[in-house]
């Protein structure tokens, strides 16, 4: 049970994390990421999340362990929901961003 539980909150964190960068760079948004300023790089990001959860998914054996495996689901949706309200407007990749592409902090 504890595998469905720790895969099951992996896949709610990841579809939840991948959701904001998937909706907006289909749109022509922008999000922060490490990778670049895009909208191209936000789709990726987004679907790249998308593959991960479904795979956790996979794995977890929810049918075995059906509340504690829909549980974990929605706290990790809701545990990155509140990472994202907290840090979103914050850019936590701004000091990194001017790292990655060799130069000072984009404006």
């Amino acid at each position: 049970m504890m595998t469905t539980v720790l895969l099951a909150l992996a896949a709610g964190f990841c579809a939840g994390n991948g959701l904001p960068y998937y909706n907006l760079g289909s749109t022509g948004g922008l999000n922060p990421t490490p990778f670049g300023e895009s909208a191209v790089v936000n789709v990726v990001v987004g679907w790249v999340m998308f593959v991960v959860a479904a795979i956790c998914w996979q794995f977890a054996d929810v049918a075995a362990h059906p509340m504690p495996g829909y549980a974990a689901a929605a706290a990790g949706v809701l545990v990155v929901g509140l990472i994202h309200a907290r840090n979103w407007r914050n850019n936590p990749w701004r000091g990194r961003r001017g790292l990655l592409r060799g130069g000072g902090e984009a404006s």
